[in-house]
């Protein structure tokens, strides 16, 4: 009726997630035995998947810091603030040339609890 056109702009899909790990063994599983939960206070590493379509390994420029992870490309940028404080001096970094994605894995640092044990 009146002509009005609205052009909404959607921001781009996030290109990282974040994910838990834990070491579990057949008895945490199947007997029950250990203190360990699906909860991630039960987790040890902290792993980041960035994906970075149509991106060269030798492009990409990482630093990992105790509470900060900056990844840098000529076509993206990318700074999260990490939920938890890492052991940056040990992560590790992964390349899938195929998918385009970044793993970066890291052992999370934490005091001891009766959550976090």
């Amino acid at each position: 009726m009146w002509g009005i056109s609205v052009k909404v702009k959607t921001s781009e899909p996030r290109r990282y997630d974040i994910v838990y790990k834990q070491s579990v063994m057949t008895e945490d599983i199947f007997l029950q035995m250990g203190n360990k939960s699906p909860a991630t206070s039960s987790c040890e590493d902290i792993v980041i998947k960035i994906k970075l379509p149509d991106t060269k390994y030798a492009d990409v420029e990482l630093n990992l810091t105790d509470k900060f992870l900056d990844c840098r490309t000529p076509k993206y940028k990318l700074g999260i603030h990490l939920p938890h404080p890492v052991d940056s001096k040990n992560g590790k970094a992964q390349w899938d040339a195929q998918k385009g994605l970044l793993s970066v894995t890291a052992r999370m640092i934490r005091e001891y609890d009766f959550m976090n044990f």
